[in-house]
């Protein structure tokens, strides 16, 4: 046994580790670093808003109603349902309305007014002109375009309106047997550029008929504060083009203009190739306007549709 009085033995010193140096970040990076996050994020942030704009642009030119709006609304007019189709062999898609004129010995009962609308919601939203179309003895094919009313298919634009207003033009060409010397193209605000172009198309329609044509399309859009951060000009396709078409259009024309926001100026109007006839109403009560674009249409047909297409009163 150990003597507990025994002295013990010293311990040897343990050698001392060396203390490691505190790192110290440079804040200048940190900073660096987060503005670049920040600057990503942005740039990501932006290319999903054009993004967005992108594929919403149509929006921003044609306002189709809500569903419930679409239901055939409360009207006098003796109108004939239609479904048609936009291609040669599918499903009819398109809907719309033959209204036969008034009586078969009226002047213009021979005459049949293809209205093209302006995208403002359905063609019953129209149902005022359609009624003095229809007072005049015309007879009257409107129809929506798809995405509108009951049409069927997905969201309109420019191109499916397009394809979608030469089909309502083979169907009163075939089905409804409607001669083109005996047809008057009706187009409203972005539905000008579709009667444009169908009356390039066919060339034989003796006179056109527009209201509210839409000149500047994109200068509308880029009003909208809801396109104020995007680049409209690189982005939006619907451009609706009547200008260059206007300039070269030689068919007797009547525009009636409403001085409503997307009111052409002098300059556009002074372009316009003729025979050319403007009737201004913004300024006309709602009765006067009314009266004043009745007896307008009225002289305009009679100096120049074919005399073989009126009927002796």
């Amino acid at each position: 046994m150990m003597n507990a009085s025994m002295p013990r033995k010293p311990t040897a010193p343990q050698p001392q580790r060396p203390a490691t140096a505190l790192q110290v970040v440079d804040h200048h990076w940190l900073l660096k670093m987060l503005a670049t996050l920040l600057g990503a994020s942005m740039v990501c942030a932006y290319i999903t808003l054009c993004l967005l704009f992108y594929q919403g642009q149509w929006q921003f030119a044609l306002h189709p109603l809500v569903a419930a709006t679409a239901a055939t609304p409360t009207t006098q007019l003796p109108y004939q349902d239609v479904r048609f189709d936009y291609t040669e062999t599918g499903a009819p898609q398109l809907h719309g309305w033959w209204i036969p004129a008034l009586s078969t010995h009226s002047r213009y009962a021979n005459v049949t007014v293809l209205y093209l609308h302006g995208g403002e919601g359905p063609f019953a939203a129209a149902l005022p002109r359609l009624q003095q179309l229809h007072d005049l003895g015309l007879n009257i094919f409107a129809f929506d375009y798809r995405g509108f009313g009951l049409s069927a298919g997905p969201h309109p634009s420019e191109q499916r309106m397009r394809e979608d207003a030469e089909a309502a033009w083979t169907y009163l060409a075939q089905a409804n047997k409607s001669p083109a010397t005996e047809v008057i193209v009706y187009g409203e605000g972005v539905g000008a550029a579709l009667a444009l172009e169908l009356l390039a198309e066919h060339p034989r329609v003796p006179v056109a008929l527009f209201e509210d044509p839409v000149f500047d399309l994109i200068a509308q859009v880029r009003r909208d504060p809801r396109a104020a951060l995007v680049p409209v000009g690189l982005l939006f396709h619907q451009r609706f083009e009547i200008a260059a078409p206007l300039r070269s259009l030689t068919v007797p024309k009547l525009l009636f203009l409403n001085d409503s926001a997307h009111a052409p100026t002098a300059q556009q109007l002074a372009s316009i190739a003729g025979p050319k006839f403007l009737v201004h109403l913004g300024s006309l009560s709602p009765q006067a306007a009314d009266a004043a674009r009745s007896q307008s249409l009225s002289r305009f047909l009679d100096e120049y549709l074919p005399a073989h297409t009126l009927l002796p009163q």
